[in-house]
Order: structure tokens, then sequence, then C-alpha cells
């Protein structure tokens, strides 16, 4: 028993360091929050779409008010099967086209559209964002202050349960914390900046034979090929998504993301991955063992302050403080859910009526 202990000790301190340097990121200024609009560089916003009828009169909407004009929008529809491009049509807008995707699967959509791009800058977001005014002009105007190849912009939940929200606080402030530390670890394709020309470099490093993907493989291949990662904090660049909702649909949501994993080749981003799940099945298992010794509720108390310090980070930055109430219980139920998408992703994942291998 001492010597799992000894164990379980030393996998919450590696897990405790490294949450902290992510607190330190988060806190760590980047002076890239508020820069001039001086620059009108032509754009093109790639974004695929599968089925997303509901979605789009909102998102045409808002690419159509946005304050930066230089740009055009390629929406790559990845066989959809309902009234999505009948919607489209009635957009009258000359920089809004409609391409029917060639392969199937969003990875593949996000490569042809990346290559037909008339411009060098892409943006590429998702269909069921929502966008404010400013979005294109303060990401146009981070990626050239930044020289980034790759620029990470600030993605935040809205209209989510207290779980999902909290554990979103945690993935934003490991993406922001992780990258401004040098180490980026994750970055989500609802919001990235990037070079037409650095793109089709990172190619043969996308694994085009994994359906899933376009956002973390592509931030594997930046890193392998030694590329510039920079992520912003910037209100008026900030792309909001919706929770899931029902639990149904955001265990499979984190199901389909945690099903990459296996496929990452990146030490930093493996390391990371592989140590928060180790570190959930020890609280569980020390949540279990605490009769036997004070030490296994330890080794629990550990995770559960530096998660808190992490969340409350992005919370305060969000000022939803308030969320934090909720924060004993989720502590409780993560490991357990933790150790639920692991094993749920043993099995196939479906994902818009398609089977995800």
């Amino acid at each position: 028993m001492l010597h799992l202990l000894f164990v379980f000790l030393l996998v919450v301190t590696l897990y405790a360091t490294t949450v902290l340097l992510y607190v330190y990121g988060w806190h760590k200024k980047n002076n890239l929050s508020h820069i001039s609009n001086s620059y009108k560089l032509p754009v093109t916003i790639v974004i695929a779409l599968r089925n997303e009828a509901a979605n789009l009169p909102f998102l045409l909407h808002s690419l159509q008010q946005q304050t930066y004009r230089n740009f055009e929008v390629l929406l790559i529809n990845d066989h959809s099967d309902d009234h999505s491009e009948s919607l489209f049509n009635q957009y009258v807008d000359s920089r809004f086209k409609w391409i029917n995707a060639t392969a199937v699967g969003k990875k593949a959509a996000i490569k042809q559209g990346v290559l037909l791009a008339n411009t060098d800058i892409i943006l590429t977001t998702d269909a069921d964002v929502c966008l404010p005014a400013t979005w294109v002009e303060s990401m146009v105007m981070a990626y050239h202050h930044s020289q980034a190849q790759l620029l990470i912009g600030p993605v935040a939940m809205q209209n989510a349960t207290f779980f999902q929200q909290i554990d979103y606080f945690s993935i934003e402030g490991v993406t922001y914390g992780s990258a401004n530390i040098g180490c980026p670890v994750l970055c989500s394709g609802a919001n990235l900046a990037f070079s037409k020309s650095w793109y089709q470099q990172c190619l043969p490093y996308l694994k085009m034979n994994v359906p899933s993907g376009d956002d973390m493989f592509l931030l594997e291949a930046t890193k392998h090929l030694k590329g510039k990662v920079v992520a912003i904090k910037c209100p008026k660049a900030t792309v909001h998504i919706n929770g899931c909702p029902t639990l149904a649909s955001f265990i499979a949501q984190r199901t389909r993301w945690a099903g990459k994993a296996p496929h990452y080749t990146n030490f930093s981003i493996c390391f990371t991955a592989g140590l928060v799940a180790l570190t959930q099945v020890v609280c569980a298992a020390s949540l279990g063992l605490m009769a036997f010794s004070v030490w296994f509720l330890f080794v629990f108390l550990v995770k559960f302050v530096v998660d808190a310090l992490l969340i409350a980070s992005v919370a305060h930055y969000h000022s939803q403080l308030r969320r934090l109430w909720y924060y004993p219980l989720v502590a409780l139920l993560y490991p357990l859910y933790v150790l639920l998408i692991l094993v749920l992703t043993l099995f196939p994942q479906q994902w818009k009526k398609r089977t995800l291998s």
C-alpha cells in the first residue's frame, strides 16, 4: 500500500506542476489583446458544414455584419442531406461561395477549401458558432502582429450546463495557458488563423486517413515543423459555441475528441493527454482507498486545489465566478466521467449519421 501511495503522489505532483504552469501561462500577457486596425489584407474564411440548416442563416448574417470587409467565404458542403443549400441561395453576397465536397469528412472539406482559397491568409470556424462583428478584423490583426504560423483564437462556451461549462473552462485554460508558455497542447478549429502556404507544408503530417482532428493534427504538424504557435485572449476575437443540448450528445462529443488521442505523436500533447487520464484514474482510486490512509485523500485534494486555480482564473476572466459553486460536485464526478469517456473510446463513435473509425 505504501508503494501505491508513493506512485499516486508522484502522478499527482506531476499533474499539479503541469496545471500550475498553465495557470501561469493563462495570466501571462502576450500583448496581442489590444492592437490597432491598420491592415486590410485579403482573407479567406473556410467553413466545413454538414446538415447545418438550423444554424446557417445566423452564420451567414453574422459574416455579413463583419467590420472587416476584404474577405471571401468558402462554405464546403460535406454531403449534407438537409436544405442547407437552398437556405444559402437566399443570401446574395458575391463574397460567399457554396462548394460541394469531393471527398468525405470535415478534414477533407477543410483541405479542399484551403486549397481553393484565393488568398494566403486563412481563417477557419464552424457553422454552429456565434461570431462577433469584430471577429475577422481582430483575428487578422492579431495574426499579422504575432507573425505566427498558427494563431489560436479564443473560443468560449455559452448556453451550457454547469458541468459542461466548468469542463470547458479547464479546456480554455489549458489551450491558452499551454500556448503562452511555449508548449501548446490544445486548439479548436472553431477559431484558427494560418496561411495557405503553411497549411500546404503541413499537409503530409495531417493524417488525412483519420476522419476528424483537422485542428489538433494541424497543431501537431506546426510543432513538428518548428512553426510558431500563438494563442490570444481577446473579447473582440472570441467565437462562442453552444453547449451540447443533452447529456448523451455531450458524452458523444467528448468521446469523439478523446478518440483522436491514439493518433497523436507529439510528445507534449501525448504526455499531457496521458497524464490527465492517469491522474483521473489515480483520483478515483484514491477516493476508494482513503479509508486505509488519509494520504490518499491528500492526493485527491491536491488535484482539487490546482484544478480550482485554473478554472477560477478562466471563470473570473469571463465574469462567471458564480459557476464555481458547482465546482466541488464536478470535481467529485470528474474522475468517473473521464473513466467513462476512456471506456467509450474503445467503441466506434457516431457523428452526423456517420461512423468514425
